[in-house]
């Protein structure tokens, strides 16, 4: 009888050079935090009376790249070294966190200007995400991987934290410019450990024309149902409710919960600490052999929080589900992301994540006018509990379909051959 393996805590951060790459992502993802609190300030300076309209296509700028490149972007990160792609693209990121900083210091920002550098920002996230996927796959290997993306969404969630109270003061002592500058400075440590890191050479693979190896990534995607199901059961959300959701939760604090800016940033801080309560549990867990079904219960319980949120009228119940909806997301989200990368074979992995990334990235165009008109137009109680309810029984049909098909439940993360 063969003894298990010991359980490591952590274990993403026992690899050395891990550990740098955690670090200085994570200061790169707090200067992201930052430049999103500072942007929405200074598009409030700048639109006046057009603010609600500029905001909205600032979401619009930034995420409509996804939609275009994310899919080429795993053809890169495929055909390309990793670490090559994703140092252009922190380049790129560098240079629109430096040009929208520059010329706010010097008087000439437009919302214009801001929004031509969101799509550029959102051009090098659409190119960059697959690869910096796969680059941690080559860092950490297979055993660690769900730890690895654990902590990852573990400092998204701090950086969203920090990134935002640091964003406040450098903007009440210094204007939106110097922060913005500080925002642009956050990238250099991560450019220069990607400059200076080697990674093992991977197998070298015969020239590919793009649209060819596009088609052929899509088509191991739709040869295989339960990844397609993996990657539905995060698109849903992200269609109907995703970063919507919580644009109208200042409306919820204030019409429904009769609570004023501070209790809507309680609201904000539940459904980052159980985000985060959730991240550091995955990090610190070993790799589960059947993570499908989790994934798609994780993702219901989510949609039912958010249903019942849309209902209630109780803060304290409100600050508990937004507790459960931070961390299902999270539940979810790593899950799914680590038995993508598991499933595909290394010389896919990239157009598989390129796959994940549009359609749990590139949608979110979508879900603005969708869930917004909805909002606008019957209110945003009744467009949320019916977008959540929709969700809901679209992912129980999943997983009805699911157990119907696997009788005993095979595993969605062997590796194929």
């Amino acid at each position: 009888m063969i003894a298990p393996a010991p359980r490591l805590g952590f274990a993403a951060l026992h690899v050395p050079l891990y550990r740098w790459y955690f670090g200085t992502s994570w200061v790169s993802s707090a200067g992201d935090g930052m430049e999103t609190v500072i942007r929405n300030l200074l598009v409030l300076q700048l639109a006046g009376d057009q603010a609600a309209f500029w905001l909205g296509m600032m979401v619009f700028a930034h995420w409509v790249p996804f939609t275009v490149f994310s899919l080429y972007g795993g053809t890169l990160a495929d055909r390309y070294d990793v670490r090559k792609v994703q140092l252009v693209a922190q380049l790129l990121l560098f240079a629109a966190g430096l040009g929208v900083a520059l010329i706010t210091i010097g008087g000439l920002v437009t919302v214009w200007w801001i929004f031509g550098f969101l799509l550029l920002h959102g051009f090098a996230g659409a190119i960059g995400n697959p690869a910096q996927q796969t680059l941690v796959h080559s860092i950490v290997g297979r055993d660690r991987l769900l730890s690895a993306v654990s902590l990852n969404s573990t400092s998204r969630q701090l950086s969203q934290v920090i990134g935002p109270a640091i964003a406040g003061l450098v903007f009440v002592a210094f204007g939106p410019g110097w922060g913005l500058l500080v925002n642009a400075l956050s990238f250099v440590p991560l450019l220069l450990l990607l400059a200076v890191i080697r990674l093992p050479r991977g197998e070298i693979r015969p020239p590919q024309a793009a649209l060819d190896a596009l088609r052929e990534g899509i088509g191991f995607v739709r040869a295989r149902p339960r990844l397609g199901a993996l990657i539905g059961v995060e698109m849903l959300p992200v269609v109907f409710l995703g970063h919507t959701f919580h644009s109208l939760l200042p409306l919820f604090a204030r019409d429904r919960l009769g609570m004023d800016a501070l209790g809507y940033s309680f609201l904000l801080v539940a459904s980052g600490v159980g985000a985060l309560g959730a991240a550091v549990w995955l990090a610190y867990s070993r790799q589960r052999t059947d993570p499908l079904r989790i994934i798609v219960v994780a993702a219901g319980i989510e949609m039912a929080a958010i249903l019942a949120f849309a209902l209630v009228t109780s803060f304290a119940l409100a600050v508990a589900l937004m507790l459960a909806i931070g961390a299902t997301a999270v539940i979810a989200q790593a899950l799914a992301n680590t038995t993508l990368q598991l499933s595909a074979p290394d010389r896919i992995r990239g157009r598989v994540m390129g796959a994940y990334s549009f359609g749990t990235q590139g949608m979110r165009v979508v879900n603005g006018p969708l869930l917004g008109g909805l909002a606008q137009a019957i209110g945003p109680v009744v467009a949320v509990a019916g977008s959540a309810a929709l969700v809901l029984a679209a992912l129980g049909g999943i997983l009805v379909t699911l157990v119907r098909r696997d009788g005993g439940g095979a595993s969605p993360d062997r590796k194929p051959r």
